[in-house]
């Protein structure tokens, strides 16, 4: 390959991420925080405008790229019917929607951004992406922590959760989930890499310090389970006991559980009226459920239940205050699409899981952990958030890489098929 090009695509690769990351856009430069006047208003700035820009030239150059690849996009492209049955749902979804051009523009945007998922998977190794990820994210870590000191009346918030840090973005828990990516990526590259090792371990606790001033419980469970699990993934490599498989699924439980307690715990107070800001949660969770039984198999349409006039207004009488996400990921993606949208993305994802383990135990590098962790985040953060499929959106990029990333191979002696893997360049050769 062309030296030159490989340089300018993987830089194309960094911005590109960078900019799905939403740090570029400064949004709480000009919006207020939680609890404090004029909170739910956005305030649009110059930084949207440029952001919208970039990401039409991303798309543009994803699509020219994929077509002059297109052959070796077809392999990726086809190792999760699931996925691409769910993006098709979305697509489509607009025929049912209360307001379909929404629905429409929606689908077409999660579609593009599907694509740039499909380019990562089909055009770097696995070991490629997690660096160029970590590259990115570190990146949009060091920023964060610029930005904050620089703007504390803007990067901190005031209100509700006075003190904790939000950083570019628009509430303190969107930064604590956006800040685990960079802590993941660049803690697995930094346990294999051997140059400028210290300046990953530094972005790596940057990214931690972050997650921490944040305030947020959530994240600091999942980032402390997603610790606990990597030795117990990496052991999947040296035995096939299953003490290993019974320890993963124990911390698994106990995560989730912590992590659903937390919700639990916010949820009690707000009922006990100790601080009538706390999100309610589970009062969300049964009002949106109670509105998923009118529609349940196919749902409202992408991304046609929250908006004013909608059929959101039932969820926002009950429980008296407005939101514009059910505060889990299973649940919102129901309400859109469905019981059909929420099968396609369930066996997706399982089938994903899967097949990381697979490849955990047919590699030896620590980056091709990635899938495998990357897969538990994103379970274990949609218990409480909504974090799956959304346009334009970082999350659902990396979700796509990594499933399409993943080739099937088969459970048991899988070692002899790391020669197979090569062949089609997702493991390099050491």
């Amino acid at each position: 390959m062309n030296p030159l090009l490989n340089f300018a695509e993987k830089r194309f690769s960094v911005l590109a991420l960078l900019v799905f990351s939403g740090l570029l856009n400064f949004a709480s430069l000009n919006n207020a925080s939680e609890g404090t006047g004029g909170y739910g208003v956005y305030i649009p700035s110059v930084f949207d405008r440029i952001v919208s820009l970039l990401q039409l030239g991303v798309y543009a150059g994803t699509i020219f790229l994929i077509i002059a690849r297109f052959k070796t996009v077809v392999r990726p492209a086809l190792r999760d019917f699931f996925l691409w049955g769910l993006v098709a749902t979305i697509l489509i979804s607009f025929f049912w929607s209360d307001f379909p051009s929404i629905s429409r523009k929606a689908g077409t945007n999660v579609l593009q951004t599907t694509l740039f998922g499909l380019y990562l998977a089909s055009r770097y190794t696995l070991k490629e992406q997690v660096r160029i990820i970590a590259w990115a994210l570190g990146i949009g870590a060091v920023i964060t922590l610029m930005y904050t000191l620089a703007f504390r009346g803007g990067g901190i918030e005031s209100g509700t959760h006075a003190g904790a840090w939000r950083g570019p973005l628009l509430h303190k828990n969107l930064l604590a989930r956006f800040m685990l990516l960079p802590a993941l990526s660049t803690l697995l590259v930094a346990l294999n890499v051997r140059t400028n090792r210290y300046l990953v371990w530094a972005v790596c606790g940057i990214s931690v310090g972050v997650i921490v001033l944040t305030t947020s419980k959530t994240a600091l469970i999942i980032f402390l389970t997603l610790i606990v699990l990597l030795p117990f993934y990496r052991a999947l490599r040296w035995s096939d006991n299953l003490a290993i498989p019974f320890f993963i699924t124990l911390i698994l439980i106990g995560g989730s559980i912590a992590t659903w307690g937390v919700a639990s715990w916010d949820n009690l107070l707000f009922s006990l009226g100790k601080d009538p800001t706390l999100s309610g949660r589970t009062d969300i969770w049964d009002a949106v459920i109670e509105k998923i039984w009118e529609r349940p198999w196919l749902g409202y349409g992408y991304q046609g239940f929250w908006l004013e006039g909608g059929e959101a207004e039932f969820v926002w009488r009950a429980i008296r205050y407005k939101v514009y996400h059910a505060h889990n990921g299973f649940i919102n993606l129901t309400v859109d699409l469905g019981f059909v949208g929420l099968f396609f993305f369930t066996l997706s994802i399982l089938f994903t899981y899967f097949r990381a383990i697979k490849w955990v135990r047919s590699t030896k590098e620590t980056e091709d952990l990635w899938p495998i962790a990357y897969v538990t985040f994103l379970l274990m953060y949609n218990y409480t958030e909504s974090t799956i499929v959304e346009p334009h959106s970082l999350f659902w990029i990396l979700y796509v890489s990594a499933t399409l990333s993943l080739k099937h191979l088969p459970m048991s002696n899988a070692r002899p098929f790391e020669e197979e893997v090569r062949n089609e360049g997702l493991v390099e050769s050491t």
